[in-house]
C-alpha cells in the first residue's frame, strides 16, 4: 500500500522539491491532483506525520496509479523541458519512430512535442533539432526550484540536467561577493546565485539569442531577486575591458570543450584568493585531471573536481574548484 502526503495545489511544486531533495519522494508512483489538493506519494511505509518546511504533514494511506519506469519501456535517456522531450539521434537507431513516439506518451501522457537532437553546433553550442511528433514548440518554460527559465530550443544551449549543480553552485556563494558568470547562457547559474544570496553577478554570453533571453529571464524573476545581475553580450575575451583587474570574488567558466582557452582571462579578473569555477570535458579520471590543470594553473590550488554528469560513454562533464594564489 503506498502512502502519501495531501497538500494544496498553491504550495504544491514546493512540497515536491523538498521531498525530491530530501530523497522522500517516491516516483514509482504519480502525483495525483483532486480538486484543490494534490496527492505526493513519499517513501515512507507507516502512517503519521513528516516535518515540512510548511509545517507537519499527516501522512495517509493513498492508491495512485503506477509509473512505467522508462526501463521497462527500454527508452534510452533524454531530456524534458516544460512540456517538451528531446531525444538523441541514437534513439533511432534502436528503435521506430513510432515505437518511441508511444513509450514517451505512455510516461509523459501531456506531453506536447517530441524532437529529435541530431548534432550540436559549434557556433554557441545550441542544438540541431528536428521534430519527430506534435507540435512545433520552439519556445519552452523550465522550472528549477521555483526559478522560471525561459528556452528557444535550437537557439541556445540548455540543459536540465544541470539543474542540481546550479543549486549547488549557488550554495557555495557568499553574500556581498562580485562573481563573473563568463559563459551564462540564459542566466541558469546567475538567477540561482542571486535568488539566495545577496550579490552582485556579471552574466555574458557571446550568443545574442542567449542575452535577450537572460534579459527576459531577469524579469520572468525578477520578485525572487536578492542580488543583482548586470547582463553583457560580449566575447569573454573582451571582459578585461569592461570589468576592473582583480576585482571579482569567484567566476565561474561554464564552457566545458573550451573552458581552458581563457586562463588569461580568469587570471585577469579573479583578486588574489579568488575562486574559479571550471568545467571541462574529460575521458580520463579525477586525479589525471588535476594533473592536467596543473599544467594551465602551474601556482594555483585545486580544491575538488568532481563529475557533474556523464556526457558520452566514458567521457564526463567535471567541475574543479580552483583558488588564485
Amino acid at each position: 500500500m503506498p502512502y502519501c502526503i495531501c497538500v494544496d495545489k498553491l504550495v504544491a511544486e514546493k512540497i515536491i522539491v523538498e521531498l525530491r531533495r530530501l530523497r522522500l519522494l517516491d516516483d514509482e508512483y504519480r502525483i495525483m491532483r483532486i480538486g484543490n489538493e494534490v496527492l505526493v506519494p513519499v517513501k515512507i511505509k507507516e502512517l503519521g506525520e513528516i516535518e515540512l518546511s510548511i509545517g507537519r504533514m499527516r501522512i495517509v494511506e493513498c492508491h495512485p496509479p503506477r509509473r512505467k519506469k522508462m526501463e521497462e519501456l527500454k527508452i534510452p535517456s533524454l531530456d524534458i523541458v516544460g512540456d517538451v522531450v528531446i531525444v538523441r539521434e541514437t534513439v533511432l537507431k534502436q528503435m521506430k519512430p513510432e515505437e518511441v513516439v508511444s513509450a514517451i506518451k505512455q510516461i509523459y501522457p501531456k506531453v506536447k512535442a517530441i524532437w529529435v537532437k541530431e548534432e550540436t553546433s559549434d557556433t554557441y553550442r545550441t542544438p540541431v533539432l528536428k521534430l519527430l511528433w506534435g507540435e512545433e514548440i520552439r519556445e519552452v518554460i523550465a522550472k528549477e526550484y521555483g526559478i522560471k527559465l525561459k528556452v528557444r530550443l535550437g537557439e541556445v544551449y540548455f540543459n536540465p540536467r544541470l539543474c542540481e549543480e546550479h543549486r549547488r553552485l549557488s550554495q557555495l556563494v557568499k553574500n556581498g561577493e562580485v562573481i563573473v558568470d563568463a559563459f551564462s547562457g540564459i542566466g541558469g547559474f546567475s538567477l540561482h546565485i542571486v535568488s539566495s544570496k545577496l550579490c552582485l553577478v556579471i552574466a555574458n554570453d557571446v550568443n545574442p539569442s542567449a542575452y535577450e533571453l537572460l534579459l527576459e529571464n531577469i524579469e520572468l524573476n525578477k520578485k525572487k531577486l536578492q542580488g543583482t545581475i548586470i547582463p553583457l553580450n560580449l566575447d569573454a575575451k573582451e571582459l578585461t575591458g569592461v570589468i576592473r583587474r582583480k576585482s571579482v570574488d569567484r567566476l565561474i567558466a561554464d564552457l566545458p570543450m573550451w573552458s581552458l582557452d581563457f586562463v588569461d582571462i580568469y587570471e585577469e579578473l579573479l583578486k588574489p584568493g579568488g575562486v574559479l569555477h571550471l568545467y571541462k570535458v574529460s575521458r580520463i579520471n579525477e586525479e589525471e585531471l588535476r594533473l592536467e590543470l596543473l599544467d594551465f594553473f602551474k601556482t594555483w590550488k585545486i580544491q575538488e573536481c568532481r563529475l557533474v554528469m556523464e556526457y558520452a560513454p566514458r567521457v564526463g562533464i567535471y567541475r574543479c574548484d580552483l583558488v588564485k594564489p
